[in-house]
């Protein structure tokens, strides 16, 4: 969590405010302190130490709209004054932001919206241990010590596939019902007890980055979970552009299988580092694009198909293969290839997958 909005409505609560701003911004965050009320104004305007704004027209109602899309807000006060600014703005857990309430006597830390998926509850439990509160953690799973898929997927930047059977497999976990857990990637550590490795069970989760079914357990009984571990090597001719590469891109990613949704880089030779067309679809993604010289290349381990014209234009053989994989290998010595060069009216696409780190330092918590 980076951008932070906290408010306060009391004397005694704007110097909690402070306090938690502190932390915020000692652990990289970036608190931005509102204040409103009389006697919080009072307390604020006598303050040279902080940076604040006084919150005036459209009172709080207009000012939660306005932070809406921040990564968190924390009420200093009560409970009742966050949970009526925030109703009208309740949307989806996946996309709400984490809401969290302080009292003003900083005794207990309340997360009261986006708990799993927001990461709520974690930076409730951390800023309670740092000021000596008490974190009031009510969902189910971390009361039980249970795993929950969603804190899982949010914790390892995996894309959840099926909100709805997200659902199911965590009533099963609260059930005491064994869910089965299949990976197409290597493990670091040993799998919550609540997971029944490469066992079919009546929900099970999968990660992979796969755009294949599983069929063996039932339609709508697996769980996908999409590590962002894929990257992509492009190559095109000069000016190619961005829809024209999209439309390559996805008929190779379409052909050989894999989830869109797994990419998290593009990668090229440093002779394409402004073209535009790739410049922009970098951006349309979302994701950096990164350019390597063509001595790095050749340097990238494996084994690579090799084009003799490509080597004349760019003094590398293979690009799109090379970029790829050294894109990885910047994150894990553990990489493969996914597939080699797909090649179609002048654009040539490749990807190399990392493996994600899974279970290395256990993603079950005992409840608080």
């Amino acid at each position: 969590m980076k951008s932070m909005a906290l408010i306060c409505f009391t004397e005694r609560g704007f110097q909690t405010e402070k306090r938690l701003a502190g932390l915020l911004a000692a652990w990289g965050a970036k608190p931005r302190l509102f204040v409103l009320g009389k006697y919080a104004l009072q307390a604020a305007a006598m303050d040279h130490t902080v940076s604040f704004c006084p919150v005036k027209e459209g009172g709080l109602s207009k000012w939660t709209d306005g932070q809406w899309e921040a990564d968190a807000l924390i009420f200093v006060g009560a409970c009742g004054i966050a949970v009526r600014a925030i109703a009208p703005l309740i949307k989806d857990k996946y996309t709400d932001p984490a809401v969290l309430v302080v009292d003003e006597a900083a005794g207990f830390v309340i997360p009261i919206l986006s708990g799993h998926m927001g990461g709520a509850n974690e930076l409730a439990v951390r800023l309670a241990e740092a000021i000596s509160a008490i974190p009031v953690i009510t969902t189910a799973t971390d009361r039980n010590g249970r795993f929950a898929v969603d804190v899982f997927a949010r914790s390892h930047g995996l894309v959840i596939d099926d909100r709805v059977l997200a659902k199911a497999v965590s009533a099963d976990v609260l059930a005491g019902e064994p869910v089965g857990f299949f990976c197409d990637f290597p493990l670091d550590g040993e799998a919550p007890k609540e997971l029944s490795c490469d066992t079919i069970c009546r929900h099970n989760i999968w990660v992979t980055v796969s755009k294949r079914e599983r069929t063996e357990s039932g339609t709508g009984r697996v769980l996908k979970l999409i590590p962002r571990c894929v990257t992509v090597g492009i190559g095109c001719r000069r000016g190619t552009s961005r829809e024209k590469l999209r439309e390559i891109l996805t008929a190779a990613m379409e052909e050989n299988h894999v989830d869109g949704r797994s990419v998290c880089a593009l990668a090229s030779i440093d002779l394409k580092q402004g073209e535009p067309g790739i410049c922009m679809l970098a951006g349309e993604l979302g994701i950096p694009f990164l350019t390597y010289t063509g001595e790095e290349l050749l340097n990238v381990p494996g084994r690579f198909s090799e084009s003799e014209f490509v080597r004349q234009t760019t003094g590398v053989g293979n690009v799109c293969e090379r970029a790829a994989m050294a894109a990885c290998l910047e994150v894990s010595k553990s990489s493969r290839s996914l597939f080699g060069k797909f090649a179609k009216d002048g654009v040539t696409v490749a990807t190399a997958c990392f493996y994600p780190e899974l279970f290395k330092d256990g993603d079950r918590k005992e409840a608080p």
